[in-house]
């Protein structure tokens, strides 16, 4: 009798250890396999509070969070310093599941045969500058012939440099193009690059902040020139976790929402990513009191300026094979949200 007693015993140990051995591998799983600790893993170019638009309020006042939260999910935020590449370059490998960056990166990525959903917008205008030491004798686009001018590759500076170098008759062949990955500031000052490209917010830190660089140009003087901020899902992830897309996009339109009704504390949440509360002004208090630029739906707009982005690449060779942006756009998603 004793004998059966410590049997049962024993077989009642190992049958709650290897139950808790299960439990414990099932938590640490990613998102994709069901677990009971589902993580999604948003990525995004820049340092940890570089998000900008919906998505920058929707991390700081935790909306994200919130809406993941009702369907079991929890949040990661995974900034890149290697911008839009290194996001391309961690989607492909599966390292994250949702991007936020710039069109230009997200549609490269796309042409590539990578498998993606566009599911929102984070902010329908993004902009674009050159920027030159205060010292510089660099007045106009015209000076810039024959100088080193710094960008990032595969992002959107690149993009509004050679369109604006085209627009004023100056072909690439006529500047020395720097491809600047790390210490863009540091090579403007100490002269080793004649102007750099920015986006504006990364500007405005030169300019508005630190004040040692100031503007020739920008996209907002040529809003056609304008990019997006994009939400991609890859698209396997977005199948099995279908819930995830459309938390976001509440999480986005909440963010917009409250930005609108109070854009003095929104401003200064924005804050928290170097800027002071006078360069986030210069940033978003021109769209008030719509704040439109914030409006998370795939529209007829964001389709054709995705053709005109497309296009771009493809005339310049940075891409080569096309596909249809309209059917890249699931637009499902946003419209469950919307209910």
């Amino acid at each position: 009798m004793k004998k059966k007693l410590l049997t049962v015993v024993f077989l009642g140990i190992f049958v709650f250890a290897l139950t808790a051995c299960s439990r414990g591998g099932s938590s640490s799983n990613n998102s994709t396999n069901g677990s009971e600790n589902k993580v999604v893993r948003i990525g995004y170019p820049g340092s940890q509070y570089s998000l900008g638009g919906a998505a920058a309020i929707a991390q700081q006042k935790k909306f994200f969070e919130g809406q993941l939260k009702k369907i079991g999910y929890t949040v990661e935020y995974n900034p890149f310093s290697g911008q839009g590449p290194a996001v391309n370059e961690a989607l492909t490998s599966n390292k994250i599941d949702v991007a936020i960056y710039a069109d230009f990166p997200g549609v490269v990525l796309k042409s590539k045969g990578v498998k993606t959903d566009l599911i929102g917008i984070s902010q329908n205008k993004i902009y674009s500058t050159i920027v030159v030491k205060n010292d510089s004798k660099i007045k106009t686009l015209k000076d810039l012939k024959g100088k080193k001018i710094g960008f990032a590759k595969g992002t959107y500076a690149q993009k509004f440099l050679l369109e604006i170098l085209s627009k004023n008759g100056i072909s690439d062949k006529d500047v020395q193009l720097v491809n600047v990955t790390t210490d863009a500031e540091s090579s403007l000052i100490s002269g080793n690059l004649d102007a750099l490209v920015l986006t504006d917010d990364s500007a405005l830190q030169l300019t508005a902040v630190k004040k040692v660089a100031r503007n020739i140009v920008s996209s907002r003087q040529y809003p056609e020139m304008s990019a997006q901020s994009i939400v991609v899902v890859r698209s396997d992830y977005a199948k099995q976790n279908s819930k995830v897309p459309v938390a976001i996009d509440k999480a986005l339109i909440e963010a917009g929402n409250y930005f609108k009704s109070n854009p003095e504390d929104s401003y200064k949440l924005l804050t928290k990513a170097g800027l002071s509360l006078e360069a986030v002004k210069q940033q978003y208090s021109g769209e008030a009191p719509d704040f439109n630029v914030l409006k998370t739906e795939i529209n007829q707009d964001t389709i054709k300026r995705l053709d005109k982005t497309q296009k771009f690449l493809l005339d310049n060779n940075l891409i080569t094979n096309k596909f249809d942006t309209a059917s890249w756009a699931d637009k499902s998603y946003y419209q469950k949200a919307v209910k």
